[in-house]
């Protein structure tokens, strides 16, 4: 894909590998669209971008509510052109045995790391599929690997993992590829992941920007549906 020009949509981008990828997809000449809860995280994050010569349209939104995912697409292509590129970033953690997590706990997981990308990738598709894309789902290998007081957010990142599958075949033929990135441990702020106080050994943030931009750069016949990142050296099985 061409970078440059490209519009690009980036959920939870305040912050960690959010703010991370959008960074790196402005320096490659993209015109991305910010979301996440944040009103100052972002503006500061645009003003660094138009500082650097990019162009960053801040969007403050909770895409759990309402018709949110559909405005925020639609305020991407008025503001940028069709979208081409969606990076669904967005998730929360938050650890508690089984036996202890409230309803509120789980629908918060499940309705932010599941239901919210769902809905803004279904409303970002016909934008996608008129002339190519790509989707990026950042999961974890908590998806694939069980980790005791985070049923909820395994849970959340195992049926992302799937939707992203299932996602990937149904639009590949239209010239979308779906890619699901999984990261171990990542220096980030993220609630609920357990963490060393050393974080020396984990991941960074740029490490999953490198990657989303490296994948956008593979050539058009060929489609790295998942790719795993762990940290070379970790102190924790991840």
């Amino acid at each position: 894909m061409e970078i440059r020009g490209a519009s690009a949509l980036v959920t939870g981008a305040g912050r960690g590998i959010g703010r991370a990828i959008a960074l790196a997809l402005a320096r490659e000449g993209a015109l991305v669209t910010l979301v996440a809860r944040s009103r100052g995280e972002l503006e500061s994050l645009a003003a660094e971008i138009t500082a650097a010569g990019g162009r960053a349209l801040v969007f403050p939104a909770d895409l759990r509510q309402g018709d949110t995912a559909q405005a925020a697409v639609a305020a991407a292509v008025r503001a940028h052109g069709r979208l081409a590129i969606l990076v669904n970033n967005a998730g929360v953690g938050g650890s508690a045995p089984l036996a202890e997590t409230s309803d509120e706990h789980w629908d918060r997981i499940l309705e932010t790391n599941l239901s919210a990308v769902f809905r803004l990738t279904r409303a970002a598709l016909p934008q996608l599929t008129n002339g190519g894309g790509h989707v990026f789902m950042i999961s974890s290998l908590a998806g694939r690997n069980p980790i005791p007081n985070l049923a909820a957010y395994c849970a959340s990142k195992a049926a992302l993992d799937q939707l992203a599958a299932c996602l990937m075949l149904e639009v590949r033929h239209a010239g979308v590829k779906v890619t699901t990135l999984a990261p171990g441990s990542v220096d980030t702020a993220f609630a609920g992941l357990p963490r060393g106080g050393d974080a020396g050994w984990m991941l960074k943030p740029q490490d999953i920007a490198e990657a989303v931009v490296g994948l956008l750069r593979v050539r058009e016949g060929a489609h790295l549906s998942r790719i795993e990142l762990r940290p070379a050296q970790p102190k924790t099985r991840a």
